[in-house]
């Protein structure tokens, strides 16, 4: 192995790993919860309790050759929930890892025998780690099987202390000296380039060194918790239901929780029709209230990133139809983009609705891969249209909402706006920029990552 040649006569700095403080040993006592394992815990970025519910119909958005099948959910509202949310808020749904890498684990760790036997986690005695508690997402009582199905982030980048700790249960030296290499101080340009570059997860590694068979109680102990995934509310106003939706990975992977939605929804049979969930607020909280129906409003989102503007258009023709008082609207400007207009544009119909209905003022839609399309990007339609945007944009009754795909997607539709805004108003790129930052700490600017799952 020509890393284990190459760091041979390489001394290692470990750092040292905290005592172990966590055991999970099998017992004859004690109820296993049978709901969700976190839907009595306080979730991040929660607004409410966690609520059981159910999926009540759904409709495919959008599926055919060369794009991404979307589908939208209708979800029944808790009652606690009717009052509690915005157009533009979030649901948070808990989630479970795939059965097939569950059960991988299990296997390695040569629990399936047991698997769903009844485990008591708690502190291991004597207590050797300096104030030591026991994640509040794992309860006392658990199986093997549910445990990691559904409290423990088995997809995780595992960072050195992980690897460290499966060093330390791992039979083969030359596997182990992988894994103390990769931990190491001297090893970080190899983990660098192994792991973070390859995008490798623990269950990559594990599959990397075959010998390597750690505890449970290590895993509750070094695996991060399993989070609950964020979708935007598509809806406002709907009677008893709220909608989501959701675009299912093409490039090979399998994004965990729309694996379970889409089973939920193509096989009522096999699968039931619950969900476990809770509204979910970011702060600066990215939504439309009562107070921003006055303003001007700039909405881009391309592919499934205009889902919390259905919610938006929604609420002014509500507030446009059934208002008492005399509310002057702001204009509403909505950008969006998809590969094909005869395949996967979003909601064409209902925006060409709120279009007719006069809550939504300007639409303008990307197709990258029709050939005869008048934009491909979102970027060119900023570009093309850049003094309008920018006029509207400057002006201190407008707000500009920004959603979408935050890795690559949203920095390059932004750095297109900055270029606008340097160009129109002949100023510096760099001071564009700083006035795009300062309009997002004021909250003029409101901008959501979407992250695939």
């Amino acid at each position: 192995m020509n890393v284990l040649e190459q760091f041979k006569a390489t001394p290692l700095t470990l750092t040292k790993l905290p005592a172990s403080f966590i055991e999970a040993n099998p017992t004859e006592s004690g109820q296993v919860p049978s709901d969700h394992l976190q839907s009595t815990t306080r979730q991040p970025f929660g607004s409410s309790n966690v609520y059981k519910t159910s999926i009540l119909h759904y409709r495919v958005l959008a599926e055919g050759d060369d794009v991404k099948t979307v589908y939208e959910v209708a979800i029944k509202l808790p009652p606690n929930m009717e009052e509690e949310y915005f157009p533009g808020d979030a649901i948070g749904i808990l989630t479970y890892n795939l059965a097939s890498e569950v059960d991988y684990v299990l296997d390695r760790l040569h629990l399936l025998e047991s698997a769903d036997q009844t485990y008591e986690v708690k502190l291991a005695k004597p207590v050797k780690k300096k104030n030591p508690e026991l994640p509040h997402y794992v309860p006392k009582y658990v199986t093997p099987r549910r445990l990691l199905s559904e409290c423990l982030d088995i997809r995780i980048t595992p960072r050195k202390g992980l690897l460290q700790a499966m060093a330390s249960c791992t039979a083969d030296e030359c596997e182990k000296r992988l894994l103390e290499i990769l931990a190491s101080k001297e090893g970080s340009n190899l983990y660098n380039e192994l792991i973070l570059k390859n995008e490798m997860n623990f269950l990559h590694v594990l599959k990397y060194v075959a010998t390597c068979k750690p505890p449970l109680a290590m895993l509750i102990e070094h695996l991060p918790r399993l989070q609950a995934r964020p979708y935007s509310i598509a809806s406002y106003g709907r009677e008893n239901h709220i909608r989501i939706a959701f675009a299912m990975l093409n490039d090979g992977q399998v994004g965990i929780t729309t694996h379970m939605l889409e089973s939920k929804l193509l096989h009522p049979g096999k699968w039931d029709k619950y969900l476990y969930m809770y509204l979910r607020q970011l702060k600066p909280v990215f939504n439309y209230r009562e107070e921003d129906l006055e303003r001007n409003i700039i909405m881009i989102g391309p592919g499934t990133g205009i889902t919390p503007y259905i919610g938006f258009l929604e609420y002014r023709k509500q507030a446009k139809g059934g208002s008492t008082r005399k509310t002057k609207m702001g204009s509403a400007w909505l950008l969006t983009s998809c590969r094909y207009q005869d395949r996967n544009y979003l909601y064409e119909n209902e925006l060409k609705g709120f279009m007719q209905a006069g809550v939504l003022d300007r639409l303008h839609v990307a197709s990258s891969r029709d050939e005869d399309s008048q934009y491909k990007y979102v970027q060119d339609i900023i570009e093309d249209r850049k003094e309008e945007l920018v006029e509207l944009l400057l002006d201190d009754a407008t707000k500009l909402y920004l959603c979408g795909e935050g890795r690559t997607m949203l920095p390059r539709i932004q750095d297109t706006i900055v270029t606008c805004m340097s160009k129109v108003k002949s100023m510096p790129k760099s001071e564009a920029a700083d006035l795009l930052a300062e309009y997002r700490k004021s909250g003029k600017y409101l901008y959501y990552s979407m992250i695939r799952y």
